[in-house]
């Protein structure tokens, strides 16, 4: 038995995913693969609160994204807009470089 959500297997008396809450199936439908997405680096920003401020109209605007911090920035957990030489850098589905560029452009003036 497994659950169809999160495919967790159960033994065969049980007929409810303890997580999900729905009913288990004898068998899971075949998993669809992903969609290949080509990620590109957008302008580096300086620092963890320029990154969210671009990430939440990025989401807003259904632009999938992901950001990635300095080695600093991450390793000893430091959110700060002016720490020295600290970078994010986002990343956006090559389709959508442009119109996230236009966004950082709007909010912060950088290209």
């Amino acid at each position: 038995m497994y659950c169809p959500k999160c495919r967790t297997q159960y033994v065969e008396n049980v007929k409810e995913c303890s997580d999900c809450k729905i009913p288990l199936v004898d068998e899971l439908p075949e998993e669809t693969p992903l969609e290949r997405i080509k990620w590109v680096a957008l302008t580096p920003l300086a620092g963890e609160i320029y990154a969210e401020m671009v990430e939440e109209v990025l989401q807003n605007e259904n632009i999938p994204h992901f950001t990635k911090s300095d080695w600093a920035t991450s390793a000893f957990n430091i959110s700060s807009a002016n720490l020295v030489g600290a970078k994010v850098t986002i990343f956006v589905p090559e389709e959508n470089r442009d119109e996230a560029a236009e966004i950082i452009e709007e909010l912060l003036g950088k290209r």
